[in-house]
């Protein structure tokens, strides 16, 4: 099951690629709406995300049952500043992650797959469960993409 997740996950995170890659210049600082984020600032989010994603699953694998630490993705725009950040910068960070975490967790075991970590909300949780989880957060970004050409 663990392979299908990872598959699912490289699936979705070409998706996100290609959809970013229909941004310019000029549409990818512009919101569609007043209040309504850019393209680069989705950019900047999953960048952001994929950090904290990985490292969860580096650490799932290196240290027994680490904690996983929850983000604040809310304070994520003004503390770490999107509107000062290059998107180019962001989505080649998507690129290099998302490329890093296939090849990393490709060669992994049913057993490595199963190692557990501790969430603070949801208990124990595998690596299978992680990984699971930031699929469906490369996916809803993609939409959202789509939702602002």
């Amino acid at each position: 099951m663990s392979k299908e997740i990872l598959d699912e996950y490289g699936q979705n995170f070409r998706a996100f690629m290609a959809m970013a890659a229909q941004f310019d210049a000029k549409t990818a600082v512009t919101a569609k709406e007043d209040g309504e984020w850019s393209p680069a600032f989705v950019l900047h989010h999953v960048a952001d995300a994929e950090m904290h994603f990985a490292l969860r699953y580096f650490n799932a694998l290196t240290i027994d049952k680490p904690p996983v630490i929850p983000f604040n993705e809310d304070e994520y725009p003004d503390v770490l500043n999107y509107a000062g950040r290059d998107w180019l910068n962001s989505l080649a960070l998507i690129e290099s992650i998302g490329n890093l975490v296939i090849v990393a967790l490709s060669p992994i075991s049913p057993t490595q797959w199963e190692r557990l970590s501790a969430h603070p909300e949801a208990g124990e949780v595998s690596l299978s469960f992680l990984i699971g989880k930031a699929r469906n957060h490369m996916q809803a970004h993609t939409e959202q993409l789509k939702n602002l050409l």
